[in-house]
């Protein structure tokens, strides 16, 4: 077991903030797939549907502010 650098733990705090982000996203589009096969069901117009309710890629700066969540405990003295 290696001790790691601030450069290390910086780089795994952004890849666990990006991998949780990605799972919200994915878990948002894995429902709005869902409601829209049941809006086409109902005989609705499917880009209707898809220009109001497809969910928004998250953004880099979200990513950043994740990952300074997930820091802020790592670096907390409790």
């Amino acid at each position: 077991m290696s001790n790691k650098n601030p450069y290390e733990i910086r780089l795994e705090t952004l890849k666990m903030a990006k991998e949780m982000l990605d799972q919200a996203y994915h878990s948002q589009m894995d429902m709005t797939h869902q409601a829209l096969e049941q809006w086409k069901d109902a005989g609705k117009d499917a880009k209707e549907f898809l220009s109001e309710y497809t969910p928004k890629m998250y953004q880099p700066t979200e990513v950043v502010k994740q990952a300074q969540e997930f820091y802020k405990f790592i670096t907390e003295n409790k």
